[in-house]
């Protein structure tokens, strides 16, 4: 006999039984009278959701489900063994009876948590008790953060660093490596100690980290695979006490008598070398090693501001090498200088003015330059700007120098040509050096000038080179082609001086006819046209021309009889005409004077008559024209001073000049000035 379908398995058992209970739970006798938890909660980690997923029915006091109830169910902690949160969707409807809760967490760990569910009108119900432990390592954490530290000293106390949970619990089974470094470096310094530590007990402790410079706003970073970084807050680092005196600005070779710039500096510092900022000593500086027997004047005592005691007028008498200085201050360490010189005043045969520097040539042969060096045209390091002349390295002697714009060249008593800087140096493959190299092709020159971007010169039997930047033709080879060696200018031309000016150039032949070539959008070839030209076009009037100069954008020429003559663009009255417009044709200097030399600079023409009186014309905007103003001059004004002038060189924004006892004097736009400083002069200022 087959057994009943309802009895004959545990299936059919279950199916039969939830019929039963369906049908008693739709009976009205039987109304939802409790709750009761359905899938109890299990042990989890800490802020991670409960699974199996937490379930709660809507029961009849029987204590069955009554499916058609949608109750609103909240489940919330009970006995709370660790003091956690509940998170998640703590309420749900049931569905069919049973409100099921898919995210519920608890996010402190505890052993013996338990839940409760609740409902209006219902009898709650409460889980079995479960615990809440420390999930799998996820983050690093600090501990003890960073304080406030003293530059060098380890942090104390010491930074502490944990392997966390998501939750943030430290997870104290597991071992890492734990890596600190810099995070916002404040300062621009360095971490040292040791960096890399291993956990114990979940935490890694760095018992001697240190910062070596001082600043607010460090922030440390801790690091360990595959787990995610952590950042320290903000802190500052402080320095240690005063204990000792250091020279931040150590002084500078200097002049006899002349004040020694810049101002030499001198700092309170803790034992690492920091400065107390706080600090307001009175600090004294003397004489260490006195390499001349000199002598120290100005103000030799100062009180310290902000840390830094700053002597901006000190000078010695007497010339020497190995000078030193000292300081010192009550209760501190004193501190030595580095070694310096102070040599006597230059005594120079010429001076050239470039661009953005200058140079001179002293008794013997020696060239110094100051100025700008952004290419190395002073001979020395790039970069080393100078207020006050340099030495020319390489230790050659010359006869002649020439500055360009960020170039310098200059002439043995040989005929050698060398030149330094950046661009222009005719030495082939070589294109900047900031020492003289020689100019490429075995020439021997008479004469050698630095333009803007070319260099020309004229060698011992007439014939003219250059080279350089050709875009305009100012080469004068016929062609727009640059060329990094000496090129033969067009023409079979015989020369006796060969000048480039921006981006043109003019010569002088030995029969005294002035030729120019190169670009010539206002008039500057003087050849009557504003055609620019790759060959030697002849200056048009038939003038004989004792000296021929080309500038930025117009040029000049000295008769033989001494008249001066301009052509070319006459924007800041450089042609010295009045204020008239361009001329493609020589036109007379006004005033009648008559000039010994003549020179032309960029936007302005300088001379010096017989008599070594100095005049200047044109642009003045940075006082330029020597005149004690910025206002310029479409006629020849003198120079202030009443200095008597051997030799004049008019540069871009600035003007030299030696007078006849050799002291080399300089005006215009400051830095190129030669006089110690940086600043600007409207008038003749001394070059040291």
């Amino acid at each position: 006999m087959r057994p009943h379908p309802a009895i004959s398995s545990r299936g059919s058992l279950s199916l039969f039984a939830a019929a039963v209970l369906g049908a008693a739970c739709q009976d009205p006798s039987h109304p939802p009278a409790k709750l009761a938890f359905i899938v109890q909660p299990t042990s989890i980690a800490a802020n991670a959701p409960f699974f199996p997923h937490l379930t709660v029915a809507v029961q009849d006091a029987d204590g069955n489900t009554v499916t058609d109830a949608t109750h609103a169910i909240t489940i919330a902690i009970g006995t709370n063994a660790g003091g956690g949160v509940l998170a998640g969707s703590t309420t749900r409807s049931a569905v069919s009876g049973v409100a099921t809760f898919t995210d519920l967490r608890i996010n402190e760990v505890g052993t013996g948590y338990t839940l409760t569910a609740s409902s209006p009108n219902l009898t709650g119900a409460t889980s079995t008790p479960f615990a809440v432990v420390v999930g799998p390592a996820n983050k690093l954490a600090f501990l003890v953060e960073p304080g406030p530290a003293t530059v060098g000293v380890a942090m104390a106390p010491a930074v502490k660093v944990a392997v966390q949970d998501v939750a943030g619990h430290t997870v104290t089974n597991e071992t890492h490596i734990i890596t600190m470094g810099i995070s916002l470096n404040a300062g621009g310094a360095t971490l040292t100690g040791t960096a890399s530590v291993a956990t114990v007990n979940g935490v890694a402790t760095f018992s001697n980290l240190s910062i070596d410079k001082i600043g607010t706003g460090y922030t440390l970073i801790a690091t360990s695979p595959n787990l995610a970084a952590a950042i320290s807050t903000s802190f500052a680092v402080g320095p240690g006490p005063a204990s000792r005196l250091g020279f931040t600005v150590q002084p500078s070779p200097a002049v006899t008598g002349v004040v020694i710039t810049p101002a030499v500096a001198v700092a309170v510092q803790d034992a690492g070398g920091s400065i107390i900022t706080t600090a307001t000593h009175s600090i004294t500086v003397a004489i260490g090693t006195n390499a001349g027997s000199g002598t120290l004047s100005g103000t030799t005592t100062v009180a310290a501001v902000n840390g830094v005691a700053t002597f901006s007028n000190l000078s010695i008498d007497n010339a020497g090498t190995g000078y030193t200085l000292t300081a010192t201050a009550a209760n501190l360490a004193g501190g030595t200088s580095a070694a310096f010189s102070i040599r006597n005043p230059l005594v120079l045969t010429t001076i050239t003015a470039g661009y953005f520097h200058s140079c001179g040539l002293a008794v013997g042969g020696a060239a110094w330059c100051w100025g700008s060096n952004g290419g190395g045209q002073l001979g020395a390091a790039v970069g080393t700007q100078s207020p006050t002349p340099v030495p020319v390295s390489g230790g050659l002697g010359f006869a002649a120098l020439s500055a360009g714009r960020t170039h310098t060249c200059g002439l043995t008593p040989g005929g050698i040509a060398y030149c330094w800087g950046d661009n222009s140096l005719g030495a082939g493959a070589t294109l900047s050096s900031p020492v003289p190299v020689a100019v490429a092709g075995g020439l021997t020159f008479a004469r050698v000038v630095a333009g803007y971007g070319h260099t020309c010169g004229v060698t011992t039997g007439g014939a003219g080179y250059c080279w350089g930047f050709n875009g305009s033709g100012e080469l004068g080879t016929g062609t727009v082609s640059q060329s990094s060696v000496p090129v033969a200018v067009a023409g079979a031309l015989v020369f006796a001086n060969i000048i480039p000016g921006r981006t043109f150039t003019c010569g002088r032949t030995p029969a005294d006819a002035a030729y120019c070539w190169g670009f010539n959008g206002g008039g500057e070839l003087g050849d009557g046209t504003t055609t620019s030209r790759s060959s030697p076009v002849p200056v048009s009037g038939g003038l004989s021309f004792a000296v021929v100069g080309a500038g930025g954008f117009h040029s000049c020429g000295l008769t033989t009889t001494g008249a001066a003559h301009c052509w070319g663009d006459n924007s800041f009255g450089q042609l010295g005409s009045g204020p008239q417009g361009a001329s493609s044709t020589p036109r007379p200097v006004s005033g009648g004077l008559t000039f010994a030399m003549l020179s032309v600079g960029n936007r302005h023409t300088c001379g010096v008559t017989a008599a070594g009186v100095a005049y200047c014309w044109g642009d003045n905007s940075t006082g330029m024209l020597g005149t004690g103003t910025t206002t310029s001059s479409s006629s020849p004004a003198a120079v202030a001073g009443g200095l008597i002038f051997a030799t004049i060189s008019a540069g871009r924004f600035h003007t030299c000049g030696v007078t006849t006892a050799g002291a080399a004097y300089c005006w215009g736009e400051g830095g190129a000035l030669g006089n110690a400083t940086n600043q600007p002069s409207l008038v003749p200022t001394r070059v040291f």
